[in-house]
């Protein structure tokens, strides 16, 4: 009878064990799920937000090419797009996590950017370049550091968006800068119409790879017209044959600089929409 009792006690001990165990085990997972959620949210927050500076990074660097290269109307929408920027790096200045060294590199380089102390034409634009590059590596970075899909099938095209339709906008963003210069001048080097010609070609293979990559998955995973391809195939297609027609077939261009740089920013606008669309279907599922 002692047995019997003693066993049943171990037993209900063992019992109490495995549940507390379970119970442990379970609190763990929940706070590690919790964590990870947090930590989703806290990157796609980083993302918008270069999002944001790229665009005006971008923007700052066709405007500034613009007035440095002698169209001075462009100094109003300088200063415009300066301000925001200040906006958007005070917001970037609030930010911890692992990407801290990072975003201080970003920040310090705007400080000295935004300044203007730039000197030629070329040296602007280098300066732009990096400040650019630099922040698609950050945006490639904190993309890629936690699966931000949390294994949904329909997001399976985000790594397109990070890479290929990022790196597209930023060939276009380039052509933009460059090519307003040009029609600022209403003049171009044999050395610009190569450089332009090289971002031409970019601008065509990164968005057909990327249009060709999101066709594909849009029919796999039918989501009714969420990229817009017809529409954005024919914007891209719409700058490269300005780029063509107006800035490569031409030795002395008649296109005026800020017709140009509108041009080109409409074409940027539709790259970067799918951006936007990425960051919209990564908010919280209500």
């Amino acid at each position: 009878m002692h047995g019997l009792h003693g066993l049943a006690l171990y037993l209900s001990i063992g019992t109490a064990g495995t549940v507390v165990l379970t119970l442990a085990f379970y609190g763990l997972h929940r706070r590690m799920q919790r964590h990870k959620r947090v930590q989703i949210q806290a990157n796609i927050r980083q993302l918008a937000l270069l999002r944001a500076l790229i665009a005006g990074f971008q923007r700052h660097r066709g405007l500034s090419n613009g007035l440095l290269c002698g169209d001075a109307s462009m100094g109003q929408d300088l200063g415009d797009t300066r301000r925001q920027l200040d906006q958007h790096i005070r917001e970037a200045q609030a930010l911890g996590g692992s990407h801290r060294d990072a975003w201080n590199g970003l920040i310090d380089h705007w400080s000295r950017l935004r300044q203007g102390r730039i000197g030629t034409p070329a040296n602007n634009l280098t300066q732009h370049h990096l400040i650019i590059r630099n922040s698609i590596y950050l945006m490639e970075d904190v993309a890629s550091e936690v699966d931000l899909s949390e294994g949904r099938a329909t997001l399976g095209y985000l790594p397109c968006i990070w890479r290929e339709v990022v790196q597209a906008a930023e060939w276009a963003g380039q052509a933009r800068a460059l090519g307003t210069g040009i029609a600022a001048a209403g003049q171009s080097s044999a050395e610009q119409r190569v450089r332009l010609r090289f971002l031409y070609q970019k601008i065509r293979l990164l968005a057909e790879t990327a249009f060709a990559t999101l066709q594909r998955h849009a029919g796999e995973h039918p989501q009714g017209d969420l990229f817009r391809l017809p529409h954005r195939q024919r914007v891209i297609d719409d700058l490269l044959h300005c780029i063509e027609q107006e800035l490569l077939g031409k030795a002395q261009p008649a296109i005026a600089a800020k017709t140009y740089f509108q041009h080109a920013t409409q074409a940027i606008d539709e790259l970067l929409a799918l951006v936007d669309t990425a960051l919209q279907q990564l908010q919280p599922q209500r």
